[in-house]
């Protein structure tokens, strides 16, 4: 299992991408919007290490490994509001990669302003590290 830490240090390493990549034309959006919800994944991934929570990979059937929404809905970790930021984040990940949704880089921003922000500040509010 990961720690808090690593998971925050990856939260960042993917958010360094994200300030360093060019996106003059908005040629790689759909991957910053990609990029922006597995930032966020890593930061809920900390916070649920920190609590005690592991979270399942998508094939785990491991007893006492919970899934992403279990540990959302039924630890008291997270708000709904903090889902709802989260949920916001990965659909519209899904969506830039398995739809082909266009998105802006002003769309990026909005993201990132209205939906990873808030997330953020919500879970490292509540890191002990």
């Amino acid at each position: 299992m990961a720690t808090p830490q690593e998971h925050k240090g990856k939260a960042l390493h993917n958010e360094r991408f994200l300030d360093v990549r060019e996106l003059t034309g908005g040629e790689f959006v759909d991957w910053a919007v990609t990029v922006l919800f597995y930032s966020a994944l890593h930061w809920m991934r900390a916070l649920a290490a920190q609590e005690g929570y592991q979270i399942k990979a998508y094939r785990s059937y491991k007893k006492g490994i919970l899934g992403e929404e279990e540990v959302f809905r039924g630890t008291g970790v997270f708000t709904q509001q903090a889902f709802d930021w989260y949920s916001h984040l990965k659909d519209d990940s899904r969506d830039a990669r398995y739809e082909m949704k266009q998105f802006s880089v002003a769309d990026l921003r909005d993201l990132r302003r209205n939906f990873f922000k808030p997330f953020k500040l919500f879970v490292t509010s509540r890191l002990r590290a």
